[in-house]
Protein backbone atom coordinates (compact mmCIF):
# COMPACT_ATOMS: atom_id res chain seq x y z
CA UNK A 1 0.00 0.00 0.00
CA UNK A 2 1.28 3.31 -0.74
CA UNK A 3 0.22 6.73 1.18
CA UNK A 4 -0.38 9.73 -0.83
CA UNK A 5 -1.25 12.96 -0.47
CA UNK A 6 -2.28 15.76 -2.79
CA UNK A 7 -2.52 19.33 -3.34
CA UNK A 8 -5.10 20.46 -4.85
CA UNK A 9 -6.62 24.77 -4.66
CA UNK A 10 -4.47 25.11 -2.20
CA UNK A 11 -5.30 21.98 0.48
CA UNK A 12 -3.55 19.07 1.07
CA UNK A 13 -5.44 15.77 0.76
CA UNK A 14 -3.76 12.12 2.30
CA UNK A 15 -5.35 8.92 0.93
CA UNK A 16 -4.05 5.07 0.43
CA UNK A 17 -3.53 3.47 -2.62
CA UNK A 18 -3.33 -0.17 -3.11
CA UNK A 19 -0.93 -1.00 -5.91
CA UNK A 20 1.60 1.73 -6.61
CA UNK A 21 0.85 5.83 -6.21
CA UNK A 22 1.95 9.36 -6.88
CA UNK A 23 2.27 11.67 -4.23
CA UNK A 24 2.27 15.39 -4.88
CA UNK A 25 4.23 17.93 -3.04
CA UNK A 26 2.67 20.62 -0.96
CA UNK A 27 4.26 23.87 -2.45
CA UNK A 28 6.27 26.32 -0.72
CA UNK A 29 5.51 29.62 -2.15
CA UNK A 30 2.91 31.25 -4.60
CA UNK A 31 3.98 30.45 -8.81
CA UNK A 32 7.58 29.19 -7.46
CA UNK A 33 7.16 25.99 -9.36
CA UNK A 34 9.18 24.20 -6.94
CA UNK A 35 7.87 21.84 -3.38
CA UNK A 36 9.18 20.27 -0.66
CA UNK A 37 8.89 16.71 -1.47
CA UNK A 38 6.01 15.77 1.04
CA UNK A 39 3.79 12.34 1.10
CA UNK A 40 1.40 10.99 3.92
CA UNK A 41 4.11 9.89 5.80
CA UNK A 42 6.59 12.36 6.05
CA UNK A 43 8.64 15.74 4.78
CA UNK A 44 11.62 14.56 2.40
CA UNK A 45 12.72 17.86 1.93
CA UNK A 46 14.74 19.04 -0.84
CA UNK A 47 13.13 20.99 -4.02
CA UNK A 48 11.15 18.84 -6.62
CA UNK A 49 9.13 20.52 -9.64
CA UNK A 50 5.78 20.88 -8.34
CA UNK A 51 3.89 20.19 -11.00
CA UNK A 52 5.02 16.76 -11.00
CA UNK A 53 5.33 15.56 -6.99
CA UNK A 54 6.95 13.28 -5.43
CA UNK A 55 6.34 9.11 -5.76
CA UNK A 56 6.99 7.10 -2.05
CA UNK A 57 7.53 3.31 -2.48
CA UNK A 58 7.62 1.00 0.37
CA UNK A 59 10.49 -1.13 0.86
CA UNK A 60 10.16 -4.55 2.33
CA UNK A 61 11.99 -3.92 5.62
CA UNK A 62 10.19 -0.83 6.61
CA UNK A 63 12.44 1.16 4.71
CA UNK A 64 10.99 4.06 2.23
CA UNK A 65 12.16 5.36 -0.37
CA UNK A 66 10.60 8.56 -2.48
CA UNK A 67 11.19 9.78 -6.37
CA UNK A 68 11.23 13.01 -7.71
CA UNK A 69 12.18 15.32 -10.81
CA UNK A 70 14.60 17.88 -9.61
CA UNK A 71 14.87 22.01 -10.13
CA UNK A 72 17.87 20.70 -13.31
CA UNK A 73 15.29 17.97 -14.94
CA UNK A 74 16.85 15.10 -13.43
CA UNK A 75 15.01 12.14 -11.45
CA UNK A 76 16.34 12.40 -7.75
CA UNK A 77 15.92 9.62 -4.82
CA UNK A 78 15.84 9.92 -1.24
CA UNK A 79 15.55 6.85 1.33
CA UNK A 80 14.96 6.21 4.89
CA UNK A 81 16.84 4.42 7.09
CA UNK A 82 15.70 1.23 9.82
CA UNK A 83 17.64 3.45 12.26
CA UNK A 84 14.96 6.95 11.33
CA UNK A 85 17.52 8.97 9.66
CA UNK A 86 17.38 9.78 5.84
CA UNK A 87 20.05 9.19 3.09
CA UNK A 88 21.08 12.32 1.16
CA UNK A 89 19.14 12.92 -2.58
CA UNK A 90 21.41 11.03 -4.86
CA UNK A 91 20.47 11.79 -8.63
CA UNK A 92 19.18 8.91 -10.96
CA UNK A 93 20.61 10.79 -14.02
CA UNK A 94 17.49 11.00 -17.10
CA UNK A 95 15.28 14.09 -17.77
CA UNK A 96 11.69 14.13 -16.91
CA UNK A 97 8.91 15.43 -18.04
CA UNK A 98 6.11 13.83 -15.87
CA UNK A 99 5.48 12.14 -12.04
CA UNK A 100 8.22 9.52 -11.54
CA UNK A 101 5.96 6.19 -11.10
CA UNK A 102 7.50 3.51 -8.81
CA UNK A 103 6.07 0.10 -8.85
CA UNK A 104 7.72 -3.31 -8.15
CA UNK A 105 7.63 -5.91 -5.81
CA UNK A 106 9.91 -6.13 -2.83
CA UNK A 107 13.53 -4.91 -3.62
CA UNK A 108 12.74 -5.27 -7.49
CA UNK A 109 11.16 -1.72 -8.38
CA UNK A 110 11.08 -0.53 -11.77
CA UNK A 111 10.40 3.65 -12.57
CA UNK A 112 8.58 5.11 -15.37
CA UNK A 113 8.26 8.33 -16.29
CA UNK A 114 8.08 10.39 -19.69
CA UNK A 115 11.47 11.79 -20.94
CA UNK A 116 12.11 14.88 -22.88
CA UNK A 117 11.69 12.90 -26.08
CA UNK A 118 7.94 12.75 -25.03
CA UNK A 119 8.77 8.71 -24.95
CA UNK A 120 8.42 7.17 -21.51
CA UNK A 121 11.76 5.57 -20.10
CA UNK A 122 12.24 3.15 -17.36
CA UNK A 123 15.07 2.14 -14.99
CA UNK A 124 15.28 -1.17 -13.17
CA UNK A 125 16.13 -1.82 -9.15
CA UNK A 126 18.18 -5.29 -8.83
CA UNK A 127 16.19 -7.10 -6.74
CA UNK A 128 18.23 -7.28 -3.37
CA UNK A 129 18.78 -4.55 -1.02
CA UNK A 130 22.10 -3.86 -2.26
CA UNK A 131 20.95 -4.16 -5.72
CA UNK A 132 21.91 -1.32 -8.32
CA UNK A 133 19.61 0.62 -10.76
CA UNK A 134 19.74 -0.50 -14.69
CA UNK A 135 20.29 2.74 -15.84
CA UNK A 136 17.59 4.76 -17.90
CA UNK A 137 16.00 2.72 -21.38
CA UNK A 138 13.02 2.65 -23.48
Amino acid sequence: MRKTAMTVAGLTLFGTLVGGGTAVAVTNGADTGLASCVTGTRNWGGNVLSQYGCTEYDLPNGEQQVFGIGTDGAIWTRWSRTNGTLSSWTSLNGQGRSSVYAGGTAWAITLSVIGTDGNWWYNNRGGTASGGWSGWHR
